[in-house]
């Protein structure tokens, strides 16, 4: 299915020089060679027009600003919307200085049809605050003239060919791309209208106006192929966002951090990647007041392209952050990408998109409690419980699945003390063992415990053995010692369980408390 997106950008120029002019600059024109280019609503109320000369523009507005056009601005602006979009499609291109067109025809399974498309464009969009009219069409220059003719009560998006041939014969024939010039000479003629100009002798057309107005209509009608120059993504994504005024609190960064994260997945999108990190700057005053700039990094367990991943993430890092100095941008770049791996086409999730989604939750849950607040088991080859298991702080390396780290020492290993309280940070379980007779609680060190006609006592209560013996005897090849204990399953009168031994040490035999069960 052959269809086209047009994105016109009505107030491009105004954009470009007044990012926010709807609030801070509500009366401000751009001026090209002295005389009013664009302006906003508020100043055409007051009786401003294209073509306007600088000074009837300040007598009519006093207090309104006004600015050159400044051409470099504007491109860097539709550059960055362009590398936004290429998340949607790979052929993209720009249509004129304010309008891009992007070929959709061989994404729309992939975003669920037109609308579903539309309404992830629309929200790309709103991220980036881009002020755009869409339109869509089986044609480039068909839904640019919808887009551009939006707000006339003309219908906007169209599917169909022949309804999109309905619906152009019905627009001013000024609105061809290549009629502007020759706009005088169709209202001489009397052809206010496309339909009305597609009825003239094509070669007495062609001879009077000119031949590029013949392509543009038949490309608009779709009776002729289109040709564009496709855009192409830079090789490396670095993009900087420079704030109006000073950032003081961490809320008013976001919305620069969604807007780099939007052109960067449009930037994954190009290259067919995906990429585990990202790597913010924050830049700050210059002068007296200069500071280097602060870095900021997010890592992530699976390697992320779309927008959603990376903000869970960069949520819970602005959420626990604090600025030591006011900023006044913020850079994003990213040095590595990696292979995206496939999407499945089966019924039923496989295990590694649970692994992949697993991952996703433990990436937030590690910013928001910080480096030490998740800890892993890492098990060794040794029958002593107290160094068959040790913990290590999790990191996105040694998340399952993305390899081993190098474990702990056993003096460094999380324990809970005898009434259950774990030194874990965050009250994570200290221990756990395979077997249905091994406790989830292991201690750090043994308790002795009193013995009371030949049976084991604790805190004043006698314990009654329900399962085992379990002989462990090992460790004779390391300075840790030799062991020799017989473990046993036993219950007190209100039927809580302990993990106990009974010690072989040359000697007398004691009895030890070693777990307990949850």
């Amino acid at each position: 299915m052959q269809l086209w997106i047009s994105l016109y950008l009505p107030t491009h120029s105004l954009d470009a020089l007044f990012p926010n002019w709807s609030a801070e600059a509500p009366q401000a024109a751009v001026l090209r060679q002295g005389r009013v280019c664009a302006c906003t609503p508020a100043a055409l109320a007051l009786g401003l027009r294209p073509g306007m000369r600088r000074g009837s523009a300040l007598g009519l507005a006093p207090g309104i600003i006004l600015r050159e056009e400044d051409p470099q601005a504007e491109d860097a602006c539709l550059r960055q919307l362009a590398l936004a979009m290429l998340q949607y499609t790979p052929r993209l291109a720009y249509f004129d200085a304010h309008t891009l067109v992007l070929d959709v025809g061989a994404s729309l399974r992939l975003f669920g049809g037109p609308r579903a498309l539309g309404r992830r464009l629309a929200a790309s969009l709103a991220a980036l605050q881009a002020r755009a009219r869409l339109g869509m069409a089986p044609t480039a220059a068909g839904a640019c003239m919808l887009a551009w003719r939006a707000g006339t009560g003309v219908r906007r998006r169209t599917l169909c060919t022949d309804t999109l041939r309905r619906l152009l014969d019905e627009l001013p024939a000024a609105s061809l791309p290549a009629g502007e010039t020759h706009a005088a000479w169709f209202d001489d003629i009397g052809c206010s209208t496309l339909g009305q100009l597609r009825c003239l002798p094509r070669k007495g057309l062609q001879r009077r106006s000119a031949p590029a107005v013949v392509r543009s209509l038949d490309a608009a009608y779709g009776d002729a192929d289109e040709h564009f120059v496709w855009f192409e993504a830079p090789p490396r994504f670095a993009q900087r966002h420079d704030f109006i005024e000073r950032i003081e609190h961490v809320a008013g960064l976001r919305h620069a951090a969604v807007r780099l994260i939007e052109l960067l997945c449009g930037w994954l999108q190009a290259r067919h990647g995906a990429t585990d990190r990202l790597d913010f700057l924050l830049h700050h005053e210059k002068g007296r007041h200069a500071r280097p700039p602060t870095a900021l990094g997010l890592a992530f367990s699976q390697a992320a392209w779309q927008a959603g991943d990376f903000l869970a993430v960069l949520d819970e890092r602005l959420r626990g952050m604090s600025l030591e100095a006011p900023a006044i941008a913020l850079e994003l770049s990213v040095d590595r990408i990696e292979a995206r791996p496939g999407q499945s086409q089966g019924l039923f999730i496989e295990p590694t998109q649970w692994a992949s989604r697993e991952g996703r939750l433990l990436d937030v849950l590690r910013v928001r409690l910080g480096p030490q607040g998740l800890w892993q088991p890492r098990p060794r080859a040794d029958h002593r419980p107290e160094h068959a298991n040790l913990w290590e702080p999790l990191t996105p390396d040694s998340y399952p699945g993305r390899g081993a780290a190098r474990p702990q020492e056993a003096a460094d290993a999380p324990t809970v003390d005898a009434a259950g309280a774990s030194d874990t940070p965050d009250g994570q379980a200290a221990g756990r063992f395979p077997g249905t007779d091994r406790p989830f609680w292991l201690l750090r060190a043994a308790i002795p415990l009193e013995t009371r006609n030949d049976r084991p006592c604790y805190q004043g209560a006698a314990l009654r053995l329900v399962r085992g013996p379990e002989r462990i005897e090992a460790g004779w090849w390391d300075d840790a010692g030799h062991v020799s204990r017989d473990y046993f399953v036993a219950q007190d009168a209100s039927a809580a369980r302990y993990w106990i031994y009974l010690d072989h040490k040359p000697g007398q035999p004691r009895w030890f408390l070693h777990g307990l069960f949850a």
